[in-house]
């Protein structure tokens, strides 16, 4: 048995809060190249590749729109090989990926991404060795906070711009390898902060499960995902969702 196909659906809607859209763009647009083409993903070394691709493009966002511009974007980005059911994945910000499984009759929220923020523990002690000014759970530079620790952007965070001369902000994804258990694990759902602020993974992956049950296609399902999150609250943030449901093909019987 083995992972044949991918059935992909995305939506972006715009909330109603004002939000710096530049940085996310041109992420968008360039980072899976930057991944794609550098020379340790040529070697099969696809976790390396991940971080030279996001060290590349926060340098490339730098240049672009100048190391003064304030504001930045999150960033998550999974990697399907053919024939393979071994992904990876990387991340920066708090745009979450969760993988939808299902080992008995209740599905089940496997996280497979991490949330950087203050109260992480690995980043607090980070950000305590780079002397980072943390004040109510956000980092605080002049007429500007943040509440991430990893961002593409933000480069009054950054050096040489930070009064004690160290990244308070890295854009050095966490990057994972992750095995698929053939029909146990069923999709995965990457999202921005615009939808897991409104809902739990638990919540999610129960009724994309129900859905997906009832023959509602990943495209329909991404769209409605993020039309609940933009409405459930104002002011809403932008809600960016991407549904991946793993096609497995079952080996034939020996004749």
């Amino acid at each position: 048995m083995s992972l044949v196909d991918l059935d992909v659906g995305i939506a972006t809607l715009k909330g109603d809060r004002e939000v710096q859209q530049d940085s996310f763009d041109h992420a968008k647009e360039n980072l899976a190249d930057l991944i794609v083409n550098d020379y340790e993903f040529k070697t099969k070394n696809y976790e390396k590749a991940f971080v030279n691709g996001f060290k590349q493009e926060d340098y490339l966002l730098r240049l672009t729109f100048g190391a003064e511009k304030q504001g930045g974007t999150t960033a998550t980005a999974a990697l399907f090989l053919k024939n393979s059911d071994t992904f990876y994945i990387a991340n920066v910000g708090d745009s979450s990926a969760v993988l939808g499984t299902r080992p008995g009759r209740i599905p089940e929220a496997i996280p497979v991404s991490t949330d950087d923020r203050t109260d992480d523990e690995v980043e607090l002690e980070r950000l305590a060795k780079a002397k980072a000014q943390i004040r109510k759970g956000r980092l605080i530079r002049p007429g500007h906070s943040v509440n991430m620790t990893r961002a593409l952007g933000d480069f009054d965070f950054k050096t040489p711009y930070t009064p004690t001369g160290k990244d308070w902000i890295t854009p050095v994804p966490h990057t994972y390898k992750i095995d698929l258990i053939p029909e146990v694990d069923e999709f995965l759902v990457i999202a921005s902060d615009g939808l897991w602020n409104v809902y739990d993974e638990q919540t999610v992956v129960e009724v994309i499960t129900d859905e997906l049950d009832k023959g509602y296609d990943v495209h329909k399902l991404a769209n409605a995902l993020a039309a609940a999150a933009i409405n459930h609250s104002k002011p809403s943030d932008n809600v960016t969702v991407m549904l991946i449901f793993f096609v497995w093909n079952k080996d034939s019987p020996p004749e």
